[in-house]
C-alpha cells in the first residue's frame, strides 16, 4: 500500500528533473553555435518539447500544494521563455510562478530573473527592471546584477540591439 508521501515525493523527483531539463536547455542556448542558426532553433524547439513533456507527466492532481504549482508555473514558463522572441505564455506562467512565490517563497529570486528577462525581450524595460530589483531586495545575486547592469546600460543608452543580442546569443554574464 502507498504510503501518503509517496505522491508527492514522485511529484518532487518529476519536478527536479524537469528543473535539470530546463538548465540543460539552457546550457545549450548558451554554447551551442552551429554554422546554420536554424539547427540551433531546431534542437532548442526538440529540447523545449521534450522538457515540456516530462513536465506534462505531473498530472494536475500531483501539483496541487501551492509549493509544487509555484514551481511548476515556474519551471513551464522558464522552458518556454528560452527562445530569442518574446512568448506571452512564458510571461503569463512566471507572473503566476512570481505570485506564488512571494507567498511561498519569496527567496526564489530565478523566477525573479525569469520574469525580468522575459518582460525586456517585450520591450518593457522599466518592468523588467523592477523585476531585478524586487529580486535584489531579496538578497545579492550575481546573475540578477549583471541582468540589471546590462538594463541599465540600454536604458541609459536607449538602445534595443543590446537587448537583441543578449537573448539571441545567449550570453550570460561570468
Amino acid at each position: 500500500m502507498m504510503s501518503g508521501g509517496e505522491p508527492s515525493g514522485e511529484s518532487d523527483r518529476v519536478l527536479a528533473r524537469a528543473g535539470e531539463s530546463a538548465d540543460e536547455l539552457y546550457r545549450v542556448r548558451d554554447t551551442f553555435f552551429p554554422r546554420d542558426p536554424a539547427e540551433k532553433t531546431c534542437r532548442l524547439q526538440t529540447l523545449t518539447d521534450a522538457a515540456l513533456a516530462l513536465l506534462d507527466s505531473l498530472p494536475p492532481e500531483r501539483r496541487k500544494s501551492p509549493q509544487q504549482r509555484a514551481v511548476y508555473e515556474f519551471l513551464r514558463g522558464k522552458i518556454l521563455d528560452v527562445f530569442a522572441d518574446y512568448r506571452k505564455e512564458a510571461e503569463d506562467h512566471l507572473s503566476k510562478a512570481v505570485g506564488d512565490t512571494v507567498k511561498l517563497n519569496p527567496s526564489l529570486v530565478d523566477a525573479w530573473l525569469c520574469l525580468g528577462n522575459c518582460i525586456w525581450k517585450k520591450g518593457d524595460l522599466p518592468g523588467a527592471k523592477n523585476c531585478f530589483t524586487l529580486a535584489l531586495s531579496k538578497g545579492p545575486n550575481k546573475k540578477i546584477l549583471c541582468q540589471l547592469s546590462m538594463l541599465e546600460r540600454s536604458m541609459a543608452q536607449g538602445i534595443s540591439t543590446i537587448v537583441k543580442y543578449i537573448f539571441l546569443f545567449g550570453k550570460d554574464c561570468p
